[in-house]
């Protein structure tokens, strides 16, 4: 476990100091702050709700569940029982770009909501899963760049979100005859009603 650790703090300090450039320095900040993308988030889940048919309805339910899941699963459950400390709370010269947090490290909730949603996408919409890849692998990244989490905590945090998504996937995958059964029957009873 020891040597684990000690490989974590090393990728993190690598990511952290020899990544450094006055582009990711500039973008990944901003990337990694879901207050700069809430509006767009919003506006692109009614977009789809509206606009997607059922298709885009059941899928932004199950994104809902997805990642309410994950989060609760990652930052209520998890995170609790390991109090793992942040990088910017235990180690020294972190370079922190954006606020600090005392919240624990361990997974991290970005992660896991993140990839919850690009797998849960991919499997919806999978001519642009190497956009919901980028993205989520992006988002990933930024949280041990911007000095909040270790490598560790990313990876925890996206098996967590991509554990959580699958299982919505699955229930809706059993689901989905069952209740076009359901709707069939309550169509021809409809039918026979109307006659």
């Amino acid at each position: 476990m020891n040597t684990l650790l000690a490989w974590d703090r090393t990728v993190f300090y690598w990511i952290n100091h020899s990544w450094a450039n006055p582009v990711m320095d500039a973008v990944l900040p901003v990337l990694t702050d879901f207050d700069h993308w809430r509006i767009p988030v919003i506006v692109g889940l009614l977009a789809l709700a509206v606009w997607g048919k059922g298709r885009g309805r059941v899928t932004v339910v199950m994104l809902a569940v997805a990642i309410a899941l994950s989060d609760q699963t990652s930052a209520g459950l998890i995170k609790p029982l390991v109090g793992r400390i942040r990088p910017c709370n235990a180690l020294e010269d972190v370079r922190l770009l954006i606020p600090r947090s005392g919240a624990f490290s361990f997974p991290s909730a970005h992660a896991a909501n993140i990839t919850a949603a690009a797998f849960l996408l991919s499997v919806r919409y999978p001519r642009i899963r190497l956009v919901w890849i980028g993205i989520a692998v992006l988002v990933c990244l930024s949280r041990v760049y911007v000095g909040i989490h270790y490598p560790l905590d990313v990876l925890g945090g996206a098996v967590a979100g991509l554990g959580c998504a699958a299982a919505v996937v699955g229930v809706q995958g059993l689901a989905a005859p069952r209740l076009a059964k359901w709707n069939e029957r309550r169509k021809r009873r409809l039918d026979g009603t109307m006659l």
